[in-house]
């Protein structure tokens, strides 16, 4: 009586937890089909002998379809919760990896992910590592969740933010209706981790800081520098030193090299250079969180906490600009503002507590990276995998 029981408790169990396919069905039928290939192996050989002998070709023809499975089957494994090998579109992060180059993404870092369109199903897959400050990863673009038909490679939150009258626009210039695209489906971004869950991040004078530390994760990282010196001074020394590119800005010569170049140039020279910075308190409308009640640009944002899985905060009419995306949008909340108070599912909140963990990220082209500076937090969910820095660049 107890047998019929067990099986259909298991039977249930089965369908209950099918997101452990992958981990428990598959290396089982492998541990079984190794059990009886060995247990009745005299008779797997004797049968096998008596058809190769009889149809040489269709045995032959077998082996190959089985050893072609085989390795797609492996292929396809490695690829969904191994590694993959993808191609970088965009020079944002010269010159550790420059456009054009092909790298290899490790998604057993964090760990392969499961279920990232829920976040209240969201978890990763046991990993070999976790990520940490400094690692170059690829990600889903977070504000990708819609896209144009006409301009898929566009931000068209982005885009929104530009134009004011954008809807006209779309309609004129004919960019094409607006397409929903699940977390798998965004666009790829390569980005540096700059910040974890539970920091908190400024940007002083164009400089990161951490925790109130300032740091240089990458001696790559390219600035720009305002030359102050004569034309004819700067055509002197533009070839002899590694200088990536210049212009003019409001007739003065700016200059883009990487830390390390402006930190080896001669003293005399460095003199002559200064951080090309936007003024302080001077607020631009693209960079998060399109508040400019904040004052921040690029180069003076900040503080920032990151929220971590678990934490609650106060909202306040202060932080919610920050945060409101990542409860609405990112964590699937019926999320409203009324005269300074706050509700989800039409329910007055005082505080709220996240579900996902989030990140911050940057190129080390600061000068032509479009990342967290512009469209900010980065959810846990939307990352694929780390890029081993001593296989690029």
């Amino acid at each position: 009586m107890k047998t019929p029981g067990i099986q259909i408790l298991l039977t249930v169990l089965i369908i209950l937890g099918a997101w452990w396919f992958h981990l428990l069905l598959i290396p089982f039928s492998a541990l079984l089909l190794v059990w009886v290939s060995w247990f009745f192996r005299s008779d797997i050989k004797s049968l096998k002998r008596r058809f190769k002998e009889k149809h040489q070709r269709i045995h032959l023809f077998v082996s190959g379809m089985l050893i072609l499975a085989a390795g797609l089957l492996t292929g396809i494994l490695i690829y969904r919760f191994g590694i993959e090998l993808i191609s970088v579109p965009s020079p944002s992060m010269e010159k550790a990896i420059n456009a054009g180059d092909y790298i290899v993404v490790n998604k057993l870092v964090p760990g392969p992910r499961r279920f990232p369109q829920d976040p209240d199903k969201y978890f990763r897959m046991g990993g070999t590592d976790s990520l940490k400050r400094g690692d170059i990863i690829l990600f889903n673009f977070p504000e990708g969740d819609t896209i144009l038909d006409n301009r898929p490679d566009e931000s068209y939150y982005y885009l929104k933010r530009h134009y004011n009258n954008f809807d006209r626009l779309r309609m004129i210039r004919k960019w094409g209706n607006l397409i929903p695209l699940n977390v798998k489906q965004r666009p790829r971004f390569v980005k540096r981790l700059v910040a974890l869950p539970s920091d908190t991040l400024e940007i002083k004078n164009g400089f990161l800081f951490i925790n109130g530390q300032r740091i240089i994760l990458s001696p790559t990282i390219i600035k720009k520098f305002q030359w102050s010196d004569s034309k004819e001074g700067f055509r002197e020394i533009e070839d002899k030193f590694n200088i990536l590119n210049h212009y003019q800005s409001k007739g003065e010569i700016v200059a883009e090299m990487t830390l390390d170049s402006y930190r080896d140039l001669p003293e005399n020279t460095k003199a002559k250079f200064n951080p090309a910075l936007l003024e302080k308190n001077v607020p631009d409308r693209h960079t998060f969180p399109f508040d400019i009640s904040t004052g921040w640009n690029t180069d003076f944002m900040g503080p920032i906490i990151l929220p971590a899985k678990g934490d609650s905060i106060k909202l306040t009419p202060e932080n919610f600009p920050l945060y409101e995306r990542a409860i609405r949008v990112y964590e699937e909340n019926d999320l409203t503002k009324r005269e300074n108070k706050f509700f989800i599912d039409q329910k007055p909140v005082t505080y709220y507590k996240f579900k996902l963990n989030y990140y911050w990220v940057m190129g080390d082209n600061r000068p032509h990276s479009f990342d967290s500076r512009f469209w900010g937090l980065l959810p846990e969910n939307h990352i694929i995998g780390k890029i081993p820095e001593n296989l690029v660049n």
